[in-house]
């Protein structure tokens, strides 16, 4: 089931979307729902799966909703005996053996970046499923329990993935939290070479940075707004200024080609400059993420995040003199936080020159560096997967506890949000009807998520 992304909005299932594509490139029929989204229940995934009746059902996972994800094999089994499972997703990469024994009916989970995997599992199955050993990073079960595939690697070339296939959902769904214009993700590299150590997303896409061809992204982005007529959309990549050449070359594109598209983005606070950060305004650039992560320079070295206060001071800071709106995305309870160090850090992001802030509690996801250390160190006070969420914390480390990060966490978005210069910047973007449904629709998901 499709994650919600914090309190904003939802992200469009980019990564389901693509698999659909590559599957309907070999001719099969294929259905995709965003069940959170569309407010599927369980009994009407039933009635779907039992009126489309596939051969193969493919769930996305993640951690605090492994439960229910998997409670989704288990219905598809019930309604269609002799239906295949499949499940892909950080967790299940982590943990494959758990993912079994919680779902007696999960069938195969693929172990990593799963695109060309799913594709040899459905090219194998109309073949009758005999040679599954074969296919790098797919776990199964067998007759004598299960059986881990050799490790499958990263794709090497991302210009073999086909667009998306939006055409399967309803792109209407996936709006804007204040313009409510809507969006759709767009991928433009894969994997991170930084050592973060609560990060989740580098064992899944590993290290070494690998890039669409910038004229694909924007023939993507083309085909979008004339398919779709979506013209927003939000960079899908770890930090898309990674690569300075890269953002460079595609921005040239998007301008050179007259688009007009708009877009957001990601990016680490050592990786803009004035000039670049110009370009990517007049290329459609309407608001850069930081990972600013603390205002405490001892628990940005205690995270490896490999960046100074100073250095996000100035990305923000630069941002904001070229017209961009800035976001800073903020974990409290890393380790070395104490109350003091989240109090300070809570008067410095009042400070810091952004314009939105993300906040959450650190989660030490399976796959990560951080999992290790809090299993290593007697941090973890639960091993419920259901409260591995950002909005709890699960960690005591002795210096803080959950509870002091969850009031961090929320007083946190207080203060930052009651400001009266951002509380009057934020009204003055909501100048239609619709805007102002959406804005009370965001402001409900903001006050339970706080």
């Amino acid at each position: 089931m499709q994650r919600k992304g914090a309190w904003t909005t939802v992200w469009p299932p980019v990564t389901l979307a693509t698999m659909a594509a590559m599957l309907l490139r070999e001719g099969l029929e294929v259905r995709l729902s965003d069940c959170i989204v569309e407010d599927i229940s369980f009994e009407q995934l039933k009635s779907n799966i039992k009126e489309f009746n596939p051969d193969l059902l493919v769930v996305n996972t993640a951690t605090a909703s492994i439960y229910s994800d998997l409670d989704c094999v288990e219905i598809a089994k019930e309604v269609s005996p002799g239906i295949k499972t499949l499940a892909f997703g950080l967790h299940v990469t982590a943990l494959p053996d758990e993912a079994f024994s919680i779902a007696s009916s999960l069938d195969y989970v693929i172990r990593g970046e799963p695109e060309f995997c799913l594709l040899e599992v459905a090219n194998e199955l109309k073949r009758g499923g005999a040679s599954m050993r074969e296919i790098k990073g797919l776990s199964y079960r067998q007759a004598s329990g299960v059986r881990h595939n050799l490790e499958r690697g990263f794709n090497e070339n991302l210009n073999e993935l086909p667009f998306p296939a939006w055409e399967l959902v309803n792109v209407n769904n996936y709006l804007l939290p204040l313009s409510a214009e809507p969006f759709l993700l767009i991928t433009t590299s894969k994997g991170c070479p930084n050592a973060c150590l609560f990060c989740p997303a580098k064992p899944f896409y590993g290290s070494s940075v690998r890039h669409r061809d910038h004229k694909i992204v924007a023939d993507e982005m083309e085909y979008v707004k004339k398919r779709f007529n979506v013209s927003q959309f939000l960079i899908w990549s770890e930090s898309f200024t990674e690569s300075r050449d890269y953002t460079v070359k595609l921005c040239e594109e998007i301008i050179s080609r007259r688009l007009g598209v708009s877009w957001a983005c990601n990016s680490r606070a050592d990786k803009v400059d004035l000039e670049l950060l110009r370009l990517m305004k007049r290329a459609g650039c309407w608001m850069i993420g930081y990972g600013v992560e603390s205002g405490s320079q001892r628990i940005l070295d205690a995270a490896k995040k490999g960046i100074t206060v100073e250095q996000i001071e100035n990305a923000a800071s630069l941002a904001k003199s070229v017209g961009l709106e800035v976001t800073g995305h903020v974990i409290f309870g890393l380790p070395e936080e104490t109350m003091e160090t989240g109090l300070d850090t809570i008067g410095w992001l009042k400070a810091l020159e952004i314009d939105f802030v993300q906040v959450y509690c650190a989660v030490p996801w399976p796959s990560t560096v951080l999992y290790k250390i809090a299993q290593q160190k007697g941090w973890l006070v639960t091993q419920d997967w259901g409260l591995y969420e950002q909005n709890n914390c699960v960690m005591n480390t002795g210096l803080i506890t959950p509870g002091q990060v969850e009031r961090l966490r929320r007083s946190a978005m207080i203060q930052f949000y009651l400001s009266p210069r951002r509380i009057f910047r934020i009204l003055k973007k909501i100048n239609s009807f619709r805007k102002a449904k959406i804005f009370l629709a965001t402001l409900g998901e903001f006050t339970s998520w706080i």
